[in-house]
Formats: structure tokens, sequence, C-alpha cells
């Protein structure tokens, strides 16, 4: 696959991220998230699970049409619910759903979309994400999800909206939610596609390490069933994947970072690190 540059589209796209800040603030790759995906959308709004500092949101509002703050409950797709309550869908070509999960674009969206769009009048799939995961059961990873007119203009898509509740427990969100929009869109007649292909079957059985117990064992594993976004980030950026999780340079998932400087080299020249550098010495 090459990698991704190019320019934007007519379509009208809504844009919403979600971000969670402990510190109370718009961190710097946030607001390059934000910024990357100006090209892809006229219209970003920024939903902010924690307050947001006067000065924070005045930067933010200088890069989107609208900054929200809500309690933090319901992680993301609470987030997402009430910012879309707030939206005509009328008016949308496509609406994105993003959060403060990855770090990027590494790399330009427009070519992305661009991409997807010629593909989509081969496959005429109806909505998409970057990756498919067989974790729970077969469904897009929800750090990026590209929804089309017919869909955000159908019952199914009201009524998963309707059904999203205020949840705390993420792993119940993940099962509910992540997991459960992908089988509720398709409940409702809607195909779906992932911008990166599964790899094809030798590459998919391969060694994967496997916490059990707080101990680490080595299994032959179907490499799809996992996680791919963090464990086998370094192949999926190589291959031009636009994010990073930003689990893997602060958070749980830092030990997995295999080649955080090849990752750096991959993306020199459409990424800047140097402010999201500041992030991760905090």
């Amino acid at each position: 696959m090459a990698r991704p540059a190019g320019k934007s589209d007519m379509t009208r796209r809504l844009a919403i991220l979600q971000q969670f800040d402990p510190a109370g603030g718009v961190p710097h790759y946030i607001r390059a998230h934000l910024e990357g995906l100006r090209p892809v959308a006229e219209r970003i709004v920024l939903v902010s699970n924690s307050p947001v500092a006067a000065e924070d949101r005045a930067v933010a509002e200088a890069i989107c049409d609208a900054v929200i703050e809500r309690p933090n409950t319901g992680w993301d797709f609470a987030g997402w619910r009430d910012a879309l309550a707030l939206e005509d869908m009328a008016q949308w070509d496509e609406v994105i759903l993003t959060n403060s999960s990855v770090i990027g674009p590494l790399f330009p969206l427009a070519s992305i979309f661009a991409e997807m769009d010629t593909r989509r009048e081969k496959e005429a799939f109806d909505f998409w994400g970057m990756v498919f995961s067989r974790q729970i059961r077969h469904h897009l990873q929800s750090y990026f999800f590209v929804f089309s007119a017919p869909v955000i203009r159908s019952d199914a898509w009201r009524s998963f909206w309707r059904g999203v509740a205020d949840i705390d427990d993420k792993d119940e969100v993940i099962a509910r939610y992540e997991a459960g929009i992908t089988v509720a869109l398709a409940s409702g007649g809607f195909s779906y596609a992932a911008y990166m292909p599964d790899p094809p079957l030798a590459r998919r059985i391969r060694i994967c390490d496997w916490e059990v117990l707080g101990k680490r064992i080595h299994i032959p594993f179907d490499c799809t069933r996992v996680n791919r976004t963090v464990r086998w980030h370094d192949e999926l950026v190589e291959q031009g994947f636009p994010y990073l999780k930003a689990s893997l340079l602060w958070g749980k998932d830092t030990w997995r970072l295999k080649d955080f400087d090849r990752i750096r080299d991959l993306t020199a020249g459409t990424f800047d690190w140097s402010a999201i550098e500041r992030d991760m010495q905090k």
C-alpha cells in the first residue's frame, strides 16, 4: 500500500473528536489530530469529558468549530452521543467519529478518504474504520469511524445512539458499543470495510504474547484476534496506517513500543513530532 498523500474532496463531513485529559487541557497531540482532520472535515467538534482550561479552550476554538465540555461519564461513546444530538444529520454526507486514544494523523487523511471512496465504488460499503478486530466479535476498532449519509439518516443509527448509556466500566463499553455498533448497523442492512486489510494467512498465524495470571507465555495465535493497533503498530505504520496508539508512548502499552525512532523516520515530512514529544515528557 502506497504511503498516503493528496488533497481532500468536496464531500461535506462532520468530524467529532472525543477527548479526556486529566490535566484539564487540550494536549499537543490532540491539537495535531484536530488540525489533521481539517483537510477532510467541513465542521470539527471537540467534545471533552474533562474540563478545559481557558487558555487551552481558546486554542481549541481556533482550530474547531465547536468545543463541548461534559462530565466524565460513558467514555467516548457517550461523548459522541451527546455531540451528535446537537447536530443535524441531514446536513452531512459523512460523519467521522474519533477519539484521543490515538496520535496522528501520521499521514494526510485526504488521500486515505480518496482511496476509500474509490474502493467504495467497487465494494459498496456504507461505513468504514481503520482496522478490523476479532476480539469479542468481528468489528471495526472504534478510535476512527466514518459513516455515510444512508447510515447517519437511518433508523438503525438513531436506535443505536438512543441506547448508549453512561456506562463507567470500559470493558462493558467496548463489548456493548465498540463491538456493538458494527453489529447493530450490519443488522440494519449496512456493510462495512477497513482501510487496513487483514494480513495474509501466512502472517496472521504467528507467535503472540499473552498475559496469563501476570506472566507472559507464548503460544501460536491468530494475530487478528489481538489488538493489532497495539501489537503490530510498526507493521501498520510501515503500510501507511495513519495513527499510533497513545498508550504506546505513555500508558499501559509503553513496553510494547518496538522502535519509536523508526516510526518517527517513517513519518518524517508528514507529521511534526516536536510538539508531541512535550506530551511524552509530562
